[in-house]
């Protein structure tokens, strides 16, 4: 509801009150009051503050705002001894004209209608500028709001787009570095490699890092970047995916998993002689994803750059529900996403 309504209620909610007191004045002493005076004063009274209220009040009070309240406050305040003024006069003249019907003694009259009248004008004018205060405080809240709420979505999109900057050359760089280690041994592999890294890295540069995917393109991602991986380590990697088939419809942020991924392979070779073997389990009623290796045991594995990456990106989502920890089990480090 906006301010002039608020203002309205409160005019008729005081003529409903004056038309009250003034009927039951009239019940017990029949011979003080007109019927004019009982219903034209509430209705001349209505009339007046409304007109008052659109042509004199809301105009200036709107014209205030632009100064300070060093300002403003002293410039409300003769608004409202010549609000009350002209207020006095418009409804005294109304009286006049269709209440009492006479301009005998006029000023007299109006003196002593100004003295008895003059405190309850003002409290209607220090009422309805209260209502428009309020008003323009909320008002003000909500612009204040809305706008730390753009502030901090645009703050989020920056991180994520950062960390998109960050992840690649890291990746790059660790890519490269196989490309350079294998180039020797067997060039054939490591044009292969640079093909599928060409085809990774123009994904990721498309990517938009502040929205979600659909899981089958994220696990393409992963298969690409697998692919790049197998080239290098040939026998020793085993790569294995489980999902049914609902897990299709699942909401994934992108580049979220090659980083575990890349993670694992980094720090599961360490002291292991035989085959790596990474599996990416998805439970799909419990929106969970299993990322598993039976590498390194957990105490040689430190959080590096992307994992730490990976946190700060599933708390961009819904905090309350995503999160990422690892764990030992039995003989498999495992990697535990849930997703928003």
């Amino acid at each position: 509801m906006n301010r002039i309504k608020w203002i309205v209620i409160l005019w008729l909610f005081l003529g409903v009150l004056t038309l009250s007191q003034l009927l039951l004045t009239k019940m017990i002493y029949p011979d003080t009051l007109t019927s004019a005076q009982v219903y034209l004063y509430p209705l001349g009274s209505f009339i007046t503050g409304i007109l008052m209220l659109f042509t004199f009040l809301i105009p200036v009070f709107d014209y205030s705002i632009r100064f300070r309240p060093q300002i403003r406050i002293p410039l409300l305040v003769v608004h409202g001894i010549l609000y009350v003024s002209i207020y006095l006069l418009l409804i005294f003249l109304f009286d006049s004209l269709l209440v009492e019907r006479t301009f005998l003694n006029y000023g007299t009259r109006l003196k002593d209608f100004a003295l008895v009248s003059f405190n309850n004008i003002l409290k209607n004018y220090l009422f309805q500028v209260a209502i428009l205060y309020v008003y323009e405080f909320i008002r003000n809240l909500k612009r204040e709001v809305i706008r730390k709420r753009d502030l901090e979505t645009r703050l989020g999109i920056s991180k994520l787009q950062l960390l998109k900057y960050q992840l690649q050359p890291h990746f790059l760089f660790n890519s490269l570095n196989s490309v350079v280690s294998i180039m020797d041994d067997d060039r054939g592999k490591a044009q292969d490699m640079l093909i599928n890294l060409s085809d990774f890295l123009r994904m990721t540069l498309r990517a938009d890092f502040g929205k979600l995917v659909p899981l089958p393109q994220e696990l393409d991602n992963l298969q690409k970047y697998m692919g790049i991986e197998k080239i290098r380590f040939e026998d020793q990697l085993d790569f294995v995916l489980k999902m049914d088939d609902r897990a299709n419809d699942l909401l994934v942020p992108v580049m979220i998993l090659q980083p575990i991924v890349e993670n694992a392979i980094k720090h599961g070779f360490k002291g292991m002689t035989g085959k790596l073997t990474i599996t990416v389990e998805v439970e799909s009623s419990n929106k969970k994803i299993l990322i598993r290796n039976n590498g390194a045991k957990l105490s040689a594995i430190r959080e590096n750059f992307g994992l730490t990456n990976v946190k700060k990106r599933l708390r961009h989502y819904r905090p309350e529900r995503c999160s990422f920890r690892i764990y030992q089990e039995e003989g498999w480090v495992v990697n535990e996403l849930l997703l928003p």
